[in-house]
């Protein structure tokens, strides 16, 4: 009797810890689209790099790949007449679907064979060399950074602060008043709080990470839409609320705290 009933509890352990893996899995959503004409690519394939997992676009540019186990990957796409592109530090959890959003490049197609090299960076032929562009993920595992949009930008080359604790930037020589900040094509004269009157800085910034999608940091080179700023342009652009349902966030930390909520308002909408 005791050992049917030491069997039975192995037994049932092991369905229960297989029950608990199987759990820990998410998805991934996206969308692939020309970044010349902003239309979707259809057939696009995407692969999880590391692993047999992938999709392919349907005829809107979108893709979804379910089941995949949570960590941190690199996400591939690649499409006949377009440049691949990788995309690094895709995080993958259980309570929230990833977002990759992609825009690549058309490229000649030869008839012969040819050969194509890719790496995790894409570079622009047409970007200037004094522009940054940095993922929300990047920005989080900065060293310094603490999470913080103004105070990540502040470690990278050409860049400092006046005094530590505060977010007032001195990008090249320029006074901390000549930084423009542009969230989502809007102009914002400061993002920081307690900023103090003529000057772009402050103790932190008011910018949620998590509603980042990536931001561009220019030190040079930037057009003449950008007003009389002289030292930088900081572009932010945040991302899409989730479309499948509604989920949050609560954060406690040394710095901040708060509860963050998204979720669809209707078929074509979210918050």
């Amino acid at each position: 009797m005791k050992l049917f009933l030491s069997v039975f509890f192995v037994l049932t352990l092991n369905v229960f810890a297989q029950e608990i893996e199987q759990k820990q899995t998410g998805f991934l959503t996206g969308t692939v689209l020309n970044s010349s004409t902003k239309e979707p690519i259809v057939s696009a394939t995407i692969v999880i790099q590391g692993t047999k997992t992938g999709a392919a676009t349907d005829i809107d540019g979108n893709f979804i790949i379910k089941n995949v186990a949570i960590g941190t990957y690199n996400i591939r796409v690649s499409a006949l007449g377009f440049m691949p592109m990788v995309k690094t530090d895709i995080v993958i959890s259980v309570g929230k679907p990833a977002h990759v959003h992609f825009e690549i490049m058309e490229s000649s197609v030869e008839l012969e064979g040819i050969t194509i090299t890719t790496e995790y960076f894409q570079k622009s032929p047409d970007a200037p060399i004094s522009v940054q562009t940095l993922g929300a993920e990047e920005i989080r595992r900065l060293p310094g950074g603490l999470e913080d949009v103004v105070r990540a930008i502040s470690i990278l080359p050409g860049v400092a602060q006046v005094q530590n604790g505060r977010n007032d930037l001195i990008v090249r020589g320029g006074a901390p008043s000549e930084n423009l900040f542009v969230i989502d094509n809007i102009e914002v004269s400061n993002i920081n709080h307690f900023g103090t009157q003529g000057a772009s800085g402050g103790p932190l910034s008011y910018i949620n990470l998590d509603f980042v999608n990536e931001t561009t940091f220019k030190t040079g080179g930037f057009g003449a839409k950008y007003g009389d700023k002289l030292s930088s342009v900081l572009a932010i652009e945040l991302k899409d609320g989730r479309e499948d349902q509604l989920g949050g966030k609560a954060t406690i930390s040394a710095s901040q705290f708060g509860l963050n909520l998204e979720g669809p308002t209707n078929e074509n909408g979210s918050f």
